[in-house]
């Protein structure tokens, strides 16, 4: 009998036992004596009843995690002792969730079981003499004077039993506790595990994204590189913003257009760091290949059977010189000489560096274009889609500002659930890319300049759930990126002065809040009694007045978590460290806009 089955009988132990109970008051109530046992009787009911009901929720909370259907339970723990409960699918699962605590663990269920034997020996569950009776004798007057005898013994035993009846479910409570501990501490250590597992995945998670300004400023250099000579007369990239949940390497998906003899070439691609081949190329460097080329190395080979030395002489030596020395050559045997020459690297499956981004482009979508080599890593470009736009007008798009002011008449209103998937893209993407040229400050980021692509395939659609920022590529934009002196600078600053950091937030914080009500700022009676600035310096201050009085309408309208974000961009970060704005704002806005969009996603409503 496994323990699992072990389990199944001491659960079906306890109804028994009630049973028995029941049937011992039945008769004592019809022969008049069960005034006599009323109080003990009704101890001996609590009792058995408290211990069932507290094991068979063990019974529930040892069960739930492994089966994962409701009516199976249901079947379990209906029928203790049933052919359920020789399943071996879920004797097995169980063992493995007890772990190191299994054989322990139904010891004391077997301790149970004897412990409920115990007990239904005291409530005479295998005496004949008083079960016949408590099973037949619906007409007092049926019971023999000497069955009388018996039952007034039995019950004079019942009535004297307390500290029997102590000990026995004092046994019960101490194994009861012991399977809860063991049970418990077996849950604690798995939780405690996967805790430690998530935490590790997300301070990867945590590190991918609070550095991933510097690998988009990376390969933006790259692409600003790739042009040069280019005969385009105009390049930009839009770069698809993204909140990004995973430690992979970072990729990015960037849509290229060039406008060439009143043509626009519009390229989706894909472009991605490949570590292999990277890792491939500098391992070759670094263990110095490139040095055995047109060397020849003579490798003696011993007469180990004529000459063998007795104690080695280059065991001090340095591991340079036992290379250099490894064997003695003989005389008496001519030594073979072999030469090592570099193999060739086969470049026909590598793809190539770029060195004219346009024209790479032109391969069929599915193809990698090659690499661009930037200053640390390769980046490799996939085209995925590659169409014309003759006109001179560039392709059609609707910007973030024209959905907020409502003069879009071409598709619906972004939903709630829309314009909160937004808000969390948004967030993200402010900390992935500020500081780095496609976002250089938080003007960059206005709702001016985010904009939605028109879906090909269907007429007057845009794709909502594909926000897009474009930068533009001329080469002359590369010099606004460069370092103003010739030295390598290996360490540069990862974040704004403590000033621009605060100030691009605030923009932030205005651009949730106008994701939050799917309205714009300037349409606000908090904004609209204020004055509309002479200046751009000016405006930015009223604005930030008027954001922070309707900062005040978020909690009821999105909850907590959408209130938080919004307050900590809204002022919350001015006493953050500026070398620690990211992973703050990881922790304050990025986490709890998340919470509201997994909410949206999962039926329910923040709060």
């Amino acid at each position: 009998m496994s323990g699992f089955e072990v389990a199944g009988v001491v659960l079906g132990a306890f109804p028994i036992a009630i049973t028995a109970l029941d049937k011992y008051r039945e008769v004592a109530t019809r022969l008049g004596l069960f005034f006599k046992i009323q109080l003990e009787y009704k101890k001996w009911r609590d009792d058995l009843e408290f211990h069932r009901l507290l094991f068979a929720r063990h019974m529930r909370q040892l069960l739930l995690p492994l089966v994962a259907d409701d009516d199976k339970i249901k079947v379990l723990l209906a029928a203790p002792a049933g052919v359920a409960w020789q399943d071996p699918s879920i004797a097995s699962l169980l063992e493995k969730r007890l772990g190191e605590s299994y054989e322990l663990y139904f010891e004391y269920m077997k301790g149970i079981k004897r412990v409920m034997n115990d007990i239904n020996l005291e409530l005479a569950v295998d005496s004949n003499s008083v079960q016949e009776r408590l099973k037949a004798s619906a007409n007092p007057k049926t019971i023999t004077t000497k069955e009388k005898v018996v039952f007034q013994l039995y019950r004079l035993k019942f009535s004297n039993n307390e500290a029997i009846r102590k000990r026995l479910f004092g046994d019960l409570q101490e194994y009861c506790n012991k399977l809860e501990k063991l049970l418990g501490s077996s849950d604690d250590e798995e939780r405690l595990v996967q805790e430690r597992t998530a935490v590790s995945q997300l301070a990867a998670i945590d590190a991918t994204l609070c550095n991933f300004w510097v690998q988009a400023r990376g390969l933006f250099k790259a692409l600003i590189a790739s042009l040069q000579g280019c005969r385009c007369q105009q390049h930009s990239a839009e770069l698809l913003l993204q909140h990004r949940a995973t430690k992979q390497p970072p990729e990015f998906q960037i849509i290229f257009t060039a406008f060439y003899a009143s043509r626009w070439d519009i390229h989706t691609t894909r472009i991605s760091r490949d570590y292999e081949a990277q890792a491939v190329v500098a391992t070759v460097v670094r263990e110095g290949i490139a040095l055995l080329e047109n060397t020849s190395i003579s490798v003696s080979q011993p007469d180990h059977r004529r000459n063998r030395p007795a104690k080695s002489s280059f065991r001090t030596k340095s591991r340079k010189a036992a290379t250099t020395t490894m064997c003695v050559e003989l005389p008496s045997r001519p030594s073979p000489s072999v030469t090592l020459t570099r193999a060739p690297v086969p470049h026909q499956n590598m793809p190539p560096q770029i060195s004219n981004l346009c024209a790479s482009l032109g391969l069929p979508a599915g193809s990698c274009a090659g690499y661009l080599a930037g200053d640390e890593y390769r980046y490799y470009v996939h085209t995925l889609a590659h169409h014309h736009h003759n006109d001179t007008s560039p392709p059609q798009s609707i910007t973030l500002e024209q959905i907020l002011l409502g003069n879009n008449t071409a598709f619906p209103t972004p939903t709630r659930s829309q314009r909160y998937a937004l808000s969390l893209t948004m967030a993200s993407s402010f900390l992935q890319l500020l500081d780095s040229p496609w976002l250089p400050s938080a003007h960059s980021f206005s709702k001016a300049d985010v904009h939605f692509p028109r879906d090909e395939t269907t007429s007057g659609i845009f794709l909502l759930d594909q926000p897009y920022i474009t930068h533009s590529l001329n080469t002359k934009t590369q010099h606004e990126h460069e370092p103003q002196t010739a030295k390598p600078n290996p360490s540069p600053p990862t974040t704004h002065p403590a000033a621009a950091f605060t100030d691009a937030l605030d923009h932030l914080g205005i651009l949730l809040l106008e994701l939050c009500f799917g309205r714009p700022l300037e349409t606000q009676p908090s904004r609209i009694s204020w004055p509309a600035g002479a200046t751009p310096q000016q405006k930015a201050v009223f604005d930030i007045m008027a954001a922070r009085t309707w900062q005040c309408d978020v909690l009821p309208e999105a909850g907590a978590d959408y209130a938080e974000a919004v307050a900590w961009c809204l002022g919350g970060n001015r006493s953050t460290p500026p070398d620690r704005w990211r992973a703050e704002m990881l922790r304050r806005v990025v986490g709890p806009l998340q919470r509201c969009r997994d909410y949206l996603v999962s039926g329910g409503m923040p709060g």
